[in-house]
């Protein structure tokens, strides 16, 4: 079986900082979508001030995790 059935919908790698979500529940939600929680991604004074994502290696914030990924290729908006 290959790594790419492990991957999110649409083939995205998606990756976020434990602290950056405002809550548990959020978090939680991220970590069902199959993203990569991460202690530090080195992004501390955005992490404390909006949500973000690290999507395919490219750094995008947003009001909302939804809205990040409401893009049907995040990346390019970066």
């Amino acid at each position: 079986m290959s790594d790419d059935a492990q991957q999110p919908a649409e083939e995205l790698k998606v990756r976020f900082c434990v602290n950056n979500p405002r809550s548990l529940a959020e978090r939680n939600d991220l970590i069902a979508r199959g993203f990569e929680c991460l202690g530090c991604l080195g992004n501390c004074t955005e992490c404390f001030e909006t949500r973000f994502l690290e999507v395919n290696d490219t750094f995008i914030e947003g009001a909302s995790y939804d809205e990040i990924l409401s893009s049907e290729n995040p990346t390019d908006r970066a």
